[in-house]
C-alpha cells in the first residue's frame, strides 16, 4: 500500500511538472501593424520592434508566463487573422469600436486616445475643425477610425495609405489637404521627424478613443489572463513607467 500510494504521488507530481512545464512553454502569437511609432515601429539599428505597445505587450507577456513572437502585418489584415487563427492576438494602437467587436473579442482598455488633424502649414490657421475639410481630398490609412470618422464629412474624398507616415508625406507635397489620425501619433511623428517637413497640428480633438488588444471571439480565457497580467502591472507601477517613457506624465 505504502509502494503504491508513493507511485500515485509520483505520478501526480509527474502530471503537475509537465502541466507546468507546457504552461510556461506557450507561445502568443501578435500580430501588429508596426509602422506606427510611437506605438509600434521597427528600430533600425537593433532590428527590434519598438514602441508603447511593445514595451507594454512584452510585460504582460512575461508577467502571464507567456513566450511570445511578434508577427508584422497591414492594419486591414490582422481582424482576419485572429478570426482565422493565424495569430493569438492584435497589438497596433486598435480603437475598440462596435463594428471591430463584432467579429472580435478586446481586453479591457489599456489606453486613451483620439483623433486630431495634420496638415500643410500653408493652411493651418484656416482649419478649425470638421467644417473646412469639407469638400476637400483628405489623406486616411486603411482600415483606421481615422479613416472611419473622415468618411463621413460631407462631400470629401479619401486617398488610402498603409501607413500614417505614407500619408503625412503626401500632405507634405499638398497631395492631400489634411489627414484625420489618431493624436499621439499626429505629435510623435512632428516631434521625431517634422523639422524638415512642413506639416503643422491642428490639435482640435475628436471622438475619445479606448485602445484594446484583440483576440478571437470566445477565448474568455486568453483575454482574462492578459487583464491579470495588466492589472498587476498598473498596480506595481510598471505601467506607468512604460507610459512615460513614450508619452510623458501619465494624466491623473
Amino acid at each position: 500500500m505504502f509502494f503504491k500510494k508513493m507511485a500515485v504521488a509520483a505520478a501526480s507530481a509527474f502530471v503537475a511538472l509537465s502541466a507546468t512545464q507546457s504552461y510556461a512553454a506557450e507561445e502568443l502569437r501578435i500580430g501588429s501593424q508596426t509602422v506606427y511609432p510611437p506605438f509600434e515601429f521597427l528600430n533600425s539599428e537593433t532590428g527590434e520592434y519598438v514602441g508603447f505597445d511593445m514595451d507594454l505587450i512584452r510585460a504582460i507577456a512575461e508577467r502571464a508566463n507567456f513566450k511570445y513572437k511578434i508577427y508584422s502585418m497591414g492594419l486591414d489584415g490582422l481582424i482576419p487573422a485572429l478570426m482565422s487563427g493565424s495569430i493569438d492576438l492584435a497589438v497596433s494602437a486598435l480603437t475598440i469600436t462596435e463594428a471591430r467587436a463584432q467579429r472580435v473579442d478586446f481586453t479591457k482598455s489599456y489606453y486613451k486616445s483620439g483623433l486630431s488633424i495634420m496638415t500643410h502649414k500653408d493652411d493651418r490657421d484656416v482649419i478649425k475643425g470638421t467644417k473646412e475639410l469639407e469638400g476637400k481630398t483628405l489623406c486616411v490609412e486603411i482600415g483606421s477610425s481615422g479613416a472611419i470618422f473622415s468618411s463621413k464629412i460631407p462631400g470629401v474624398k479619401l486617398r488610402t495609405f498603409n501607413s500614417a507616415a505614407e500619408a503625412f508625406l503626401e500632405i507634405n507635397q499638398k497631395g492631400c489637404y489634411a489627414m484625420i489620425n489618431d493624436r499621439p501619433v499626429n505629435e510623435y511623428f512632428l516631434k521625431t521627424k517634422g523639422a524638415k517637413m512642413n506639416l503643422a497640428h491642428i490639435p482640435v480633438l475628436f471622438a475619445a478613443e479606448d485602445y484594446g488588444f484583440a483576440l478571437k471571439k470566445g477565448n474568455v480565457a486568453l483575454r482574462e489572463r492578459l487583464e491579470k497580467a495588466l492589472d498587476e502591472l498598473r498596480a506595481d507601477g510598471t505601467y506607468d513607467r512604460i507610459y512615460e517613457k513614450w508619452f510623458g506624465p501619465v494624466p491623473k
